[in-house]
């Protein structure tokens, strides 16, 4: 009894030095034979449960630098697109009301426009930019050259802040100085005709009519659209006030065969009754002037000179003796518009 438990104590040590493997157990094949009792939930291996619990049990501490990292990288992902979608619906926003604006308080960049760009970050880096053939400007700062045709100073503004990367905060100003790419032409009966530019995408008439000093005898305008219509007004009618003129449109102030007439006048002085101004009609002689302003203060008075503008606006003066005209020996001359007529000498 006594050797047989010395030999059981033998055993278990040896068991307990791993010298033997309870786990397996040798088939005639050779290698290890699995039991499968670690198949059992209640039975798994020591590993296994380990394993097991560390996934249910490992402390918050640990999971929570991993999920907020996890929230730190997906976060801004998340709201980026809600950032840009906001910042593109500003950007439309604004454009639409600009371009709501009625034609008389917008203006559109257009190519030979000079724009003054001001940078408040920077005092030396405002100055002036021509908008070129292309419809763009070469702004240093924003490292290329900036389309801004077609845009208001509003919208060029936002565009340059987008492109300046020097400047956190890039504050630019941009204003219109000339206004080069919106002109009108003006003609006829005017004293200051020519091109002239407007400040508008478009003017009231009116503004036109006061800028070209209009003679008095004008009394029609005419306005041709660069699509080549062409719209007709009285001045004496209010409608014309209230139309608008656009770049490219060329205005012209006429008389009409009415005015013309009632704007057509003889000037006689000299051995008159009365002198002054005589209202000129077509086939007007000198004869019918003379007696118009009352005839001649004496008798004996045989010369008349009328002077008269040329093609090149210089007078020329030709003589008549009014004892031949009245005796039918010389024809009696017709009269012009703008003559001028001295009797005697």
């Amino acid at each position: 009894m006594k050797r047989t438990f010395t030999l059981l104590t033998v055993f278990c040590a040896v068991l307990l030095a791993g010298g033997i493997d309870v786990g397996a157990q040798t088939n005639p094949g050779g290698g290890k034979k699995n039991f499968g009792y670690s198949q059992n939930p209640k039975t798994k291996t020591p590993s296994e449960t380990r394993s097991v619990v560390a996934e249910k049990t490992e402390p918050a501490s640990i999971q929570t630098p991993a999920v907020e990292v996890a929230k730190a990288t997906v976060a801004p992902e998340a709201t980026r697109p809600e950032t840009s979608i906001a910042e593109k619906t500003l950007g439309v926003v604004k454009q639409a009301a600009n371009r709501s604006k009625a034609p008389t308080e917008n203006y559109i960049v257009g190519s030979g426009d000079v724009l003054f760009v001001s940078l408040q970050n920077n005092s030396k880096a405002s100055t002036y930019f021509t908008v070129l053939n292309d419809g763009t400007i070469d702004y240093p700062l924003a490292g290329e050259m900036v389309s801004v045709v077609g845009m208001t100073t509003d919208e060029i503004e936002e565009i340059l802040a987008t492109k300046i990367k020097l400047y956190e905060n890039p504050l630019v100003s941009v204003r219109v100085r000339e206004y080069n790419s919106h002109r009108v032409t003006v003609l006829g009966l005017v004293e200051n005709g020519g091109e002239r530019s407007i400040q508008r995408e478009a003017v009231p008439l009116f503004v036109i009519r006061a800028d070209a000093s209009v003679q008095p005898k004008a009394d029609t305008v005419s306005v041709k659209r660069t699509a080549g219509a062409s719209e007709k007004y009285l001045l004496k009618d209010a409608q014309w006030e209230n139309v608008l003129v656009f770049p490219g449109d060329i205005v012209e102030f006429s008389a009409s065969a009415e005015a013309e007439k009632a704007n057509q006048f003889v000037f006689i002085s000299g051995e008159i009754s009365n002198s002054g101004k005589l209202a000129f009609h077509s086939g007007l002689t000198l004869t019918q002037a003379i007696i118009v302003a009352g005839g001649i203060k004496r008798t004996g008075i045989k010369k008349a000179v009328i002077r008269r503008k040329n093609a090149a606006g210089l007078l020329e003066t030709k003589e008549y003796n009014l004892k031949a005209i009245n005796d039918g020996k010389m024809p009696d001359p017709n009269l012009a518009d703008g003559d001028i007529i001295e009797i005697g000498s």
